[in-house]
């Protein structure tokens, strides 16, 4: 039998850039930004979720390890050439993930 702790929830997919600041949606990433950000994609929960700093939300620098279960870095966003690792199709791969940890803490 699985700890229902591990999986508890909700999780959630976030793309920031390289400074923890969060976007909204890849359009708003794209919008705000060139194309030499680099960006991260992290799935997070509870003391790894983004938080309100000025009317921006922005990851934290610490956390409770068990918070944060992945976690890429260094992404462009059209992948540097290769579309298959841009931030968009990680953000997609991230968003898929925890909607799959969400449900599976929700069984």
């Amino acid at each position: 039998m699985t700890n229902p702790d591990f999986l508890r929830g909700p999780w959630l997919a976030v793309l920031a850039d390289q400074y923890g600041y969060v976007f909204s949606s890849f359009d708003v990433a794209r919008e705000e930004t060139d194309d030499a950000e680099e960006f991260r994609v992290s799935i997070v929960r509870g003391t790894a979720a983004p938080s309100e700093d000025d009317d921006t939300l922005r990851l934290p620098g610490t956390f409770q390890s068990g918070d944060q279960i992945f976690e890429l870095d260094g992404l462009y966003l059209d992948g540097d050439g290769d579309t298959s690792t841009s931030a968009e199709a990680r953000f997609a791969q991230a968003q898929a993930m925890a909607t799959g940890l969400n449900a599976a803490g929700a069984a």
